[in-house]
């Protein structure tokens, strides 16, 4: 009787006794979402005051410039008059954005002639930089009798494009010639997903 109830308990063992064990796989599965974002802002202007001076490239301000999208950005910029303006005289000016990240987002020196008020810049494609953000300088030449255009400041919508050529002799008059007053212009930037 005592072998049977051994007998019994190494059965009762062997089946309490788990099967061999599988390897199990696990999964984990992580979803994200990356904000599709562009901002721009002014990160230092240069002065409240442009000089007049005749033929002189100065720096009007800096711009942060920041886009993640898969596709890149297209940089609008926008020239109010095209001119510097106090009343009805006007000053001419080259303007040109320089982007040493991504150069085509920037443009050369060139004047607002009519059909240069709005330029439209693009980054070509998604960039890990321009997702960090990248600074873009924007600078004017400013330039007093327009070629083409007659009278006290030129005029505006000049019949010649490209003020370049304006700020040296003999051209035209720099901008240091223009009439004491207050002159202003307005640009707005918008940055957005190309």
């Amino acid at each position: 009787m005592r072998a049977q109830l051994f007998l019994a308990a190494a059965a009762a063992s062997l089946l309490a006794a788990p099967a061999a064990v599988q390897a199990q796989d696990a999964t984990l599965v992580v979803n994200t979402t990356v904000a599709n974002y562009c901002s721009i802002g002014l990160a230092n202007v240069a002065g409240s005051t442009v000089a007049v001076a005749n033929g002189v490239r100065q720096k009007v301000t800096t711009l942060r410039l920041s886009c993640n999208s898969p596709t890149g950005a297209q940089l609008t910029s926008v020239a109010a008059n095209g001119d510097l303006k106090s009343g009805s005289i006007l000053i001419n000016y080259d303007w040109e954005m320089v982007v040493p990240a991504i150069p085509s987002l920037g443009w050369a020196p060139e004047d607002t002639f009519p059909v240069n008020y709005t330029k439209n810049t693009f980054s070509g494609g998604y960039s890990e930089a321009l997702a960090d953000g990248i600074f873009a300088d924007l600078f004017l030449n400013l330039c007093y009798g327009v070629p083409g255009g007659p009278g006290l400041g030129g005029t505006q919508g000049d019949t010649v494009p490209g003020s370049s050529g304006c700020a040296a002799a003999p051209s035209g008059p720099g901008a240091s010639e223009a009439p004491a007053g207050n002159y202003s212009e307005t640009f707005t930037f918008d940055l957005n997903p190309d």
